[in-house]
């Protein structure tokens, strides 16, 4: 008797463990809920270690401006205005990233001269993914008002869902850039590989690639960082998982290019 009540109770413990668990899980990654949760801190340290060329911005200087984006009634004009101050960010920080030199001032107003740290506007080259890639454009050129730009258009396949390349168009000198390749969203990884490896046919080197955007799923960020080990990542927060409710694959800003581009009801 005593046996088969402590089988009984172990199984119902069991069960009880195992509710907890899957109600926590959807809590985690609720549609409904208004903000989507990032990894943990520590988390996020152990995934660079794997992959030291993802750079997340530092979370207090953009956990406000991402609190508003990921917010579902944020309205257009709003969610416009806080995208393009974090976009800026993240343009900053690519454009940090990539190579500089230094160059003897002009004129100083110390006694002591000092090394001026300069770019070449000529040697960026903007490469947008169409359309919500389109949103970082203007920012981008006010950091850079002298880069080239490049369009690129990848859609998945209606039967297979793969990805494939529809349209690009880069300057004939794009092998001589360092490109940043804006995007909202890393999600499966499908998009934002197909486009690097548009830029490799085209002769850019791994090293030469910085891809922007604004939230990063975790698992597409491991099948990027994996198959280009090379190419910088920069992004805002990197998300636990897809979002699969009702067939959206994205993390937790809704559909980015609707929501900037005013092309949803709200």
């Amino acid at each position: 008797m005593n046996s088969r009540l402590l089988k009984i109770f172990e199984t119902g413990f069991l069960g009880l463990i195992g509710f907890t668990l899957i109600a926590q899980q959807q809590k985690r990654f609720q549609c409904a809920a208004p903000y989507f949760s990032f990894i943990s801190h520590s988390e996020l340290q152990q995934f660079r270690l794997r992959f030291p060329s993802l750079y997340v911005l530092d979370k207090f200087q953009v956990e406000h401006l991402l609190s508003v984006i990921r917010n579902q009634t944020t309205q257009t004009k709003d969610f416009r205005l806080y995208s393009d101050r974090l976009i800026r960010l993240l343009m900053e920080k690519a454009i940090s990233e990539h190579s500089k030199k230094l160059t003897p001032p002009e004129g100083s107003q110390n006694q002591t001269p000092a090394q001026e740290i300069q770019f070449e506007n000529k040697q960026f080259c903007v490469v947008v993914m169409v359309r919500s890639g389109n949103a970082f454009l203007s920012e981008a050129l006010k950091v850079l008002p002298g880069a080239s730009v490049g369009f690129i258009l990848v859609q998945e396949h209606p039967q297979t869902k793969d990805p494939q390349l529809i349209y690009c168009k880069f300057p004939e000198d794009i092998d001589q850039k360092q490109v940043i390749l804006t995007d909202a969203m890393i999600t499966t990884g499908g998009r934002i590989s197909t486009a690097i490896k548009a830029l490799q046919s085209n002769g850019v080197n791994q090293e030469n690639i910085a891809a922007v955007n604004i939230v990063s799923c975790e698992k597409g960020l491991s099948k990027v960082l994996h198959q280009f080990p090379k190419v910088k990542v920069i992004t805002a927060g990197v998300d636990y998982a897809l979002n699969t409710i009702q067939d959206h694959r994205f993390p937790g800003v809704g559909d980015f290019g609707d929501r900037y581009f005013g092309t949803v009801d709200q």
